[in-house]
């Protein structure tokens, strides 16, 4: 049936001047400069929920990359749109945007002991807000790791060498951050009032990038994607299906009719209190 087919997750129609939308608001493509391409999603991110895209088309001749990131500026305003996410958004407050760059250890944040010698062994290591199984824990639901990983057939670049069978196609663990078939994401999570952003590349959280930041809980949170320099054309990954489970959905009804800052004062036991606040899921 057609309706199946429809993107759940799309950009905003509130989009730079050199930005095109198209497959039903799915693609953003830059369609001149190197600037003026800042999108929303169209829809405001719940915490726990990953909001990933897909770099499908890098031009040369442009220096920089994809940024990426969350914004409490809200696109439905139809406010002036700066020229670029990085500095300019940024600089108004209340956004948290991430550059991505080449190399993969440049957008890694999070610190590995066996390669920083000043680790002090008392912090607990590193754990990835992704888990360590096949599925991935969201708000919206389970997400499969095999979703966030990149796509090689998409990259037209070639092995140097080939492998035993003369194959010179590179696979998903040569594909850099900012190739095309690329995966970029984020995520970010609440707890008593503050939030925590993650960033995802090619699967891999690379770590915690915007730690216990105070942000107003009464105003919603959208991602934002700036296409970019090099980066010519980005696809959102669709990781949630258009129905969703009973528990969210029961979820969506009570928030509808309470505010926020409502919750607590609820007759329900503080797991339940919670899950509404997107603190568990």
């Amino acid at each position: 049936m057609e309706f199946l087919s429809k993107p759940t997750t799309r950009f905003h129609p509130h989009h730079g001047q050199n930005i095109v939308l198209k497959e039903d608001q799915s693609v953003a493509l830059r369609q001149s400069s190197f600037s003026h391409g800042v999108c929303f999603s169209e829809k405001p991110l719940n915490p726990g929920e990953i909001f990933l895209i897909e770099i499908e088309r890098n031009e040369r001749g442009w220096s920089g990359h994809l940024r990426i990131g969350i914004t409490q500026h809200n696109p439905n305003t139809k406010f002036e749109l700066p020229q670029y996410a990085l500095p300019d958004l940024a600089n108004l407050e209340k956004s948290w945007i991430f550059a991505v760059t080449k190399s993969p250890h440049h957008n890694r944040v999070c610190v590995n002991p066996d390669m920083d010698p000043s680790w002090e062994k008392d912090i607990p290591p590193f754990e990835s807000i992704l888990g360590n199984g096949e599925y991935i824990k969201t708000s919206r639901g389970p997400v499969s790791q095999s979703l966030l990983k990149p796509n090689p057939y998409l990259t037209s670049k070639k092995k140097s060498t080939p492998n035993a069978y003369g194959d010179t196609l590179c696979t998903e663990n040569d594909i850099l951050p900012t190739d095309a078939g690329s995966k970029i994401g984020v995520i970010y999570t609440v707890k008593d009032g503050s939030a925590n952003m993650h960033f995802i590349i090619n699967g891999e959280d690379q770590g915690c990038v915007v730690k216990d930041e105070v942000y107003e809980r009464d105003k919603a949170i959208y991602a934002v994607v700036d296409v970019y320099g090099t980066t010519k054309q980005v696809k959102i990954i669709q990781l949630y299906p258009g129905m969703t489970s009973l528990q969210n959905a029961c979820r969506d009804t009570v928030l509808k009719c309470i505010k926020k800052n409502q919750i607590e004062v609820l007759p329900l036991p503080n797991k339940l209190k919670e899950f509404l606040k997107f603190e568990v899921f």
